[in-house]
């Protein structure tokens, strides 16, 4: 089981800027209800902190999210979490989006795309 992380700094939406957030809603990749949450202490947020084994999102595979910037999504990638970007505003939806292979968005970092995003599981 893959543990799927979704950026929600307000506690009710997927947010954007991903780096800053502070709120995290857990999801199993088998689809359904929220698992848990993870409230990051503000050195461990994605912006300043590295993502070690001991840092609470450490576990998660996917990260989905409105928003993060081109550095973010290369050291996720190089923590082995893959980025999924989403305009969808619930949480559970843009699971669900994702788990039925919607694709992710264009990067919003007015470059060049390098890095890869989530691949949906195939069915």
């Amino acid at each position: 089981m893959r543990l799927i992380a979704v950026t929600s700094q307000n506690g009710q939406t997927v947010t954007a800027h991903a780096g800053r957030c502070r709120r995290f809603f857990l999801f199993s990749d088998g689809g359904g209800p929220m698992v848990g949450t993870v409230e990051l202490m503000p050195e461990e947020v994605l912006h300043t902190s590295g993502i070690g084994p001991t840092h609470p999102l450490a576990r998660v595979q996917i990260l989905i999210s409105a928003g993060m910037g081109r550095d973010l999504q290369q050291r996720l990638k190089a923590a082995g979490i893959q980025v999924f970007l989403t305009r969808e505003s619930s949480p559970e939806m843009a699971v669900r989006l994702y788990l039925a292979g919607a694709p992710s968005l264009p990067c919003n970092d007015n470059g060049g795309c390098d890095h890869d995003h989530a691949s949906p599981p195939q069915p």
